[in-house]
């Protein structure tokens, strides 16, 4: 298992003058890259457990990391947008 996997995140500390220069849909769409991955991810899994069920693969180590990798994966995005739920619900809070 390669603990460097994680590198393909975005750096999100990056100082104000770098992001202020962004297109306003780049959001949205690193948002939509990520839920393609995890969906892909998802995929993966389905296959590997289905073809350990059905006896096509015998490596139970893989078929669990791509299990995990997939949870660990559906986890962050549904953290993700809790956590913008809760921006969300906060700024509609504000008064004006």
């Amino acid at each position: 298992m390669n603990i460097n996997s994680l590198g393909h995140l975005p750096n999100i500390a990056r100082p104000q003058s770098e992001t202020s220069n962004t297109s306003p849909g780049q959001f949205g769409a690193l948002i939509n890259k990520y839920i393609e991955q995890t969906n892909i991810q998802e995929h993966t899994a389905g296959k590997a457990a289905l073809d350990l069920a059905t006896g096509k693969s015998q490596n139970v180590s893989e078929t669990m990391l791509a299990i995990q990798q997939a949870d660990v994966s559906f986890q962050l995005m549904l953290s993700v947008r809790n956590k913008l739920v809760d921006a969300y619900r906060e700024v509609m809070r504000m008064q004006v």
